[in-house]
């Protein structure tokens, strides 16, 4: 599940010609929450400064300063389709009579994927196919529904659930849940997002390139102590290897690498371990309360912050993965405005539980 988040987005970038139809003329989105001030705009983007912002009933929806997106939009080059009521779409999408398919995060899908035990052909603009379709030298024949049909069948790219979860392959436990789950011990992975702005000036605090170099502690000074219903263990290796894939991409992007810094750090840990041990999944604790009344609590100051949570069963290094394939949470980790994190991987109760605390 994810909870309201106030964040930066990138601009947009040009669109598709075979997109530009649909952009005028689908009408599509709505209602939601509040916007913020930019933060500052990066050399990625150019046009636009946006936010994600989710409904009471857990829907996404996009707006653009106070105005929410109709239609498809191209975000941080993913297409995402807004229908009338302001929420973001999943699954199967027929758009002025063509069907398109998008994942359990939005994001419109194209080529060859299996859906539910189902072949379908989608092509570069993510329309699917019917009747005769060439791929490679071989045609394959699709029925009017746009299923594969016959003995063969062209190579899977992509496999999800009735759920339009990912699956990969080999590893059909270990799949990115929907939005609105959340976290019940039958459903392995979850990812969640949230930002918010203090207007508060930056102070200086203990950084650092390396998140070993700190403690293994999951106390914060001057925040409550927690019980302990459940054993706890620091997974400082995958916090190092999430710390790393996080920079790699912003560096590439042509973004300066997030720092860490340890007081950021100890308040991940601590809100991964709070909701291992009081049993929740939600950027609002159970009294609540947010991260940002801990920092203002113990006195951190800051410009922006941020916080991206997610949880799985099987591998602390892809709760990376996680954030990585949903839009909101990847661009917390891109957010020019970040300059510091702190990671805090717990492994408790079963289940490998991550928060990525951001600060500018």
């Amino acid at each position: 599940m994810k909870v309201t988040a106030k964040k930066m987005k990138k601009g947009e970038k040009l669109m598709k010609k075979t997109f530009l139809k649909k952009m005028i003329s689908a009408g599509i989105i709505a209602a939601t929450m509040c916007t913020m001030a930019p933060l500052g705009v990066s050399a990625l983007e150019k046009e636009v400064s946006s936010n994600w912002k989710q409904s009471s009933d857990f829907t996404w929806s996009y707006c653009i300063g106070n105005t929410p997106v109709k239609g498809w939009k191209n975000i941080s080059n993913i297409w995402y389709y807004f229908d009338n009521n302001g929420k973001m779409k999943t699954g199967w999408i027929n758009d002025a009579g063509k069907w398109y398919y998008s994942d359990n995060t939005g994001a419109m899908q194209t080529g060859i994927l299996k859906i539910s035990g189902n072949v379908y052909c989608l092509n570069k603009s993510g329309v699917m196919q019917t009747g005769s379709v060439k791929i490679g030298n071989k045609n394959y024949q699709c029925n009017i529904n746009g299923q594969v049909s016959g003995s063969e069948t062209p190579k899977v790219d992509k496999g999800f659930d009735s759920n339009n979860n990912l699956i990969k392959p080999n590893e059909n436990s270990n799949k990115t849940e929907s939005t609105s789950n959340s976290g019940s011990t039958n459903k392995p992975t979850e990812t969640d997002k949230g930002s918010s702005t203090n207007s508060n000036s930056t102070v200086n605090n203990s950084t650092s390139n390396n998140v070993s170099s700190g403690d293994n502690s999951v106390t914060v000074s001057g925040l409550p102590q927690l019980s302990e219903k459940y054993s706890v263990t620091v997974q400082s290796n995958a916090e190092s290897k999430i710390l790393e894939l996080m920079n790699a991409k912003r560096t590439e992007a042509g973004l300066k690498p997030l720092s860490i810094d340890y007081t950021l750090q100890s308040v991940a840990r601590y809100k991964s371990n709070h909701m291992i041990q009081n049993g929740y999944f939600n950027h609002v604790n159970p009294d609540g309360t947010k991260w940002t009344n801990w920092l203002n609590t113990i006195g951190y100051k800051y410009n922006s912050t941020a916080e991206n949570i997610a949880y799985n069963t099987t591998d602390p290094v892809e709760l990376f993965n996680q954030w990585w394939n949903s839009a909101g949470h990847r661009e917390n980790m891109m957010n020019p405005s970040y300059t510091k994190v702190g990671i805090g991987v717990l492994l408790g109760n079963g289940k490998y539980m991550g928060t990525q605390t951001f600060a500018g």
